[in-house]
């Protein structure tokens, strides 16, 4: 959604899509393929069923998931043409393969096959669910296929992770796509540089995985070092692959990074530095309780490389230095009530050139468009199967802000309802003197959003 803005906008060009070479087509249909037939004909009598066991040599399972959004636009025509609704549903089918072979040794893949349909051909609401496969960043394998597209609808096929791990006396090794996550702020996670979860995603069953090389190293308990180098490629403003083959790799896009982490005085602590995405970053962070509630902080530097500009008429580059930072508080009741609430300090954002700052946050270069910003959750089981969240962002300088309220019925075992509403407060875009498109605020540059999304495990 954060791209299509931009495109209907007229600041960036079309993306286009693009095919992968032939053998991973290949591949993929025959992994997919294999595991289909795996399912059903293993078990011919459940329409439904975990095969194997994922802890012995082969194990089968995924997930179906189906996601209805109607999105309530406002009266801008340069976004919007003169569209009133829109309407996207997308249905995503996610297949796991895994398996131990031995006591050492421990593999995954995950294959995924898609199909979004849209009522006018905006893409509005693929970014938005995070399972369409589009987060290219620290991925140097383009492993996807869009074999289907008409004006209403697409279809793509992609693997999500693929991996291998090694258990040493000492040591685990991971090869491969994996999801690599650091950090335990809610909200924003300025250590999570792999792909981080969108505050706003939902969806946060599967984190996308990147491709790394990845060795943990145990020194006690609660003591450890991180050794991670994962392989990427320089993306343009738009946060795609663009055209430049199957198989590509940059030092700009790539990472090397070293993190210690350790306990002290019941506090967790982390420190981590190296070089990132565009640049180099050096930072910590630390979890903890006082008294009931629990503490978190963390904060990072970052210094960029030579960048590109900004796309014409912005100025700027891409990516540049900045400092951001997050403390956060929460508590969990025993009645089951949780609250967690967020400051987020970022200094990448410039909520004086919020048209600069959407560009990086559509790329993937920044976490927010804003510079100060508090996020608000709290959610309550009602019964043990039905539970209701209420989440809240604002922006401080715009002032601008987003509700969310979402209520998830686990309908059964294997089975799960997600009812919700993304609903947006803020100035709305606007044009200047020459036509230019100028954003006035950050949350009030997207429309509102209603969603169903169903969720069948096996």
């Amino acid at each position: 959604m954060r791209i299509e803005i931009l495109e209907r906008s007229g600041n960036i060009p079309h993306l286009t899509s693009h095919n992968s070479h032939p053998f991973l087509i290949h591949l993929f249909r025959v992994i997919v393929a294999a595991v289909v037939c795996a399912t059903f004909a293993v078990t011919p009598k459940t329409a439904w069923a975990l095969v194997g066991d994922t802890e012995s040599t082969f194990g089968l399972d995924g997930r179906l998931s189906t996601t209805n959004l109607f999105i309530d636009n406002y009266d801008f025509k340069p976004f919007f043409d003169n569209n009133s609704t829109d309407q996207t549903s997308q249905n995503v089918l996610r297949l796991i393969a895994a398996g131990r072979p031995t006591e050492e040794l421990h593999y995954e893949v995950h294959g995924l096959q898609s199909y979004t349909y849209f009522s006018n051909r905006r893409e509005t609401g693929a970014s938005f669910f995070g399972t369409d496969g589009t987060d290219t960043r620290y991925r140097a394998l383009d492993a996807s296929w869009d074999w289907y597209k008409t004006s209403n609808g697409s279809a793509s096929m992609w693997l999500d992770r693929f991996n291998l791990r090694a258990t040493l006396a000492k040591a685990d090794i991971t090869a491969g796509r994996q999801p690599i996550t650091f950090g335990k702020a809610y909200f924003w996670n300025p250590l999570d540089i792999f792909l981080p979860f969108d505050p706003r995603q939902f969806d946060r069953d599967y984190k996308a995985g990147v491709d790394a090389l990845r060795m943990d190293i145990t020194l006690g308990s609660f003591t450890g070092i991180n050794l991670i180098g994962v392989a990427g490629r320089e993306l343009d403003y738009s946060g795609k692959y663009g055209d430049h083959g199957t198989l590509n790799a940059s030092w700009y896009g790539s990472s090397l990074i070293a993190r210690t982490f350790t306990t002290l005085h019941n506090w967790d602590l982390a420190i981590q530095g190296g070089k990132i995405y565009g640049g180099y970053q050096l930072g910590g962070g630390s979890v903890g309780e006082i008294g009931p509630v629990e503490a978190r902080a963390e904060a990072a530097y970052f210094w960029a490389r030579d960048s590109e500009p900004l796309p014409s008429p912005l100025e700027g580059d891409l990516v540049e230095d900045s400092f951001t930072g997050v403390v956060g508080f929460g508590h969990r009741f025993e009645n089951t009530l949780t609250v967690e609430i967020e400051y987020f300090y970022n200094g990448a954002g410039d909520s004086n050139d919020l048209d600069a700052s959407f560009v990086r946050f559509a790329s993937g270069n920044i976490l927010q468009m804003s510079r100060h910003l508090t996020g608000f959750l709290i959610s309550y089981e009602f019964i043990p199967i039905i539970t209701g969240q209420f989440t809240a962002l604002y922006s401080w300088e715009d002032p601008s802000a987003q509700i969310q309220p979402i209520l998830t019925w686990s309908v059964s075992n294997n089975t799960d309802l997600i009812l919700g509403a993304s609903v947006n407060f803020g100035d709305r875009p606007t044009r200047d003197s020459s036509g230019e498109v100028k954003l006035r605020s950050e949350f009030g540059t997207f429309p509102d959003f209603y969603f169903m999304e169903f969720k069948l495990y096996f």
